[in-house]
């Protein structure tokens, strides 16, 4: 059965790019999957550590006792999280058991770790362990204490969503690849295919008998010549898809959802002749676009980042001029929630990483919207000493917690599980932001009161 040129070229090429995509999707999902076995079992480890730091200052060395209201909580929060606690005094007498205090319950987290992990990484043949501690306090011995854990690592339910998520990213990647690959194979081919038929054309016109025709060569060239080009197209393309599928480690929606629909928001405002289509919009569209990009790749380098190794690209930056900026992007989200949001202060000028600022300010601006109640005010502000920039933005939203308030940089850390449910994120955004700030030299912290809004301030070397 004859078939068309066209179809087979377009299967044919469909094919080719269907394997690569494959074999790269597969590839990149055991290359991202074993790094984060790795940095899992690595913070695991690191977590185990600081549980002791914890625990010390809840020792009253003056009383010779400890704080087992808090200790009983903190071995609580521990056990919800996969870590069995046993706190001895210095003469190791047991001060709290988690095991004595609710056996069933130690048993039932075990055998649901051990069950799990089995069924989902039977090569592991991991067991629980136990790491013991020395607790010193003012060069005192004070105690020991005992941490019982999976190992090599294990997942929580978030682990095991992260992995999900990622799968079902790389999924679809892989499908869009997939179909721009079938529309890219059918283009292609119908513009290999016209030099062809302009040749059959001249054929047929030559046995009508008019023999003064000619084919032009330079079509035929010209085509093979778009074709190639249209190829590279096609390989840049998913070369860039690969580079974007890589660096998506996490639920992305968190921190692409707001500069699309900002984006979004300003296109729609401009068809609509809501807005004219000012040079200072288009700008912010632009830079808004130039942000996702940054984003993107932070994610897959956010290990990197975390390790001090950011790469800086600085120059001359007004934080002030940065903040207006960032606020224009944000209008749109502001008038939903009927925010009022300023930039107060005077020019300060930092040499600094201008995109990697702007996505601090962003993000940080972002939560501000995201956690304000409807009609509130956002301010931010710009201020200096003679070594120092000072950033900070404050906001009246519902505030984060004392408890929360430590752990809120720490990756995949959220604070409310459900209330992130429905604002979106993963637990990356200000992370990003602290490896952005620290990389710069910075601090960042904040200060806060559930229910009574937010402070983050953010303190820049100025050179």
């Amino acid at each position: 059965m004859r078939r068309k040129l066209s179809v087979q070229l377009t299967a044919g090429f469909v094919c080719i790019v269907l394997v690569t995509v494959f074999l790269i999707s597969l590839t990149a999902n055991l290359l991202i999957s074993r790094r984060f076995e790795k940095y899992v079992g690595e913070k695991q480890k690191t977590f185990s550590g600081e549980m002791a730091d914890y625990l010390i200052p809840q020792y009253d060395g003056s009383e010779n006792k400890w704080n087992l209201d808090y200790i009983h909580g903190f071995g609580m929060y521990a056990l919800n999280n996969g870590y069995i606690l046993k706190l001895y005094d210095a003469d190791e007498n047991v001060v709290w058991d988690a095991m004595n205090h609710d056996m069933a319950m130690c048993h039932q987290v075990m055998d649901k770790i051990s069950t799990r992990m089995e069924t989902d990484r039977p090569y592991l043949h991991g067991d629980f362990e136990t790491d013991r501690y020395e607790l010193d306090q003012q060069g005192k011995r004070i105690g020991y204490l005992d941490v019982s854990y999976y190992s090599p690592y294990y997942f929580n339910e978030d682990d095991f969503d992260f992995l999900s998520s990622l799968n079902a990213i790389l999924l679809a990647v892989g499908g869009i690849s997939l179909a721009g690959a079938v529309l890219a194979g059918m283009i292609l081919a119908k513009r290999l295919i016209v030099p062809i038929e302009k040749a059959t054309q001249l054929t047929r016109k030559i046995s009508e008998g008019n023999y003064n025709v000619r084919l032009n060569l330079k079509i035929k060239n010209y085509e093979l010549a778009e074709l190639t080009e249209a190829v590279n197209h096609m390989a840049e393309n998913l070369e860039q898809q690969e580079k974007i599928r890589r660096r998506l480690n996490t639920d992305v929606a968190h921190e692409l959802r707001t500069p699309v629909a900002n984006v979004s928001s300003y296109l729609e405002a401009i068809i609509e002749g809501v807005w004219e289509p000012t040079t200072e919009r288009l700008k912010s569209c632009y830079h808004e676009l130039e942000r996702i990009s940054g984003i993107i790749y932070d994610l897959e380098k956010l290990r990197q980042v975390e390790d001090e190794n950011m790469i800086l690209n600085k120059e001359e930056v007004d934080l002030r001029e940065l903040s207006e900026t960032v606020r224009m992007a944000f209008e749109p989200e502001l008038e939903k929630k009927h925010l009022e949001c300023t930039v107060e202060g005077h020019a300060v000028v930092i040499w600094g990483d201008r995109k990697r600022l702007q996505q601090v300010i962003f993000n940080l601006l972002s939560n501000a919207v995201k956690y304000s109640l409807e009609g509130g005010v956002i301010c931010m502000c710009v201020h200096e000493n003679s070594t120092e920039a000072v950033w900070t933005i404050e906001d009246q939203g519902i505030g984060i917690s004392k408890e929360d308030q430590p752990m809120i940089f720490e990756r995949f850390y959220r604070a409310d599980r459900s209330r992130n449910r429905k604002t979106g994120g993963v637990g990356i955004g200000l992370t990003i932001v602290k490896a952005i700030v620290s990389a710069h030299g910075g601090k960042i912290s904040v200060e806060s009161e559930e229910g009574h809004g937010a402070k983050f301030i953010v303190a820049l070397p100025k050179y």
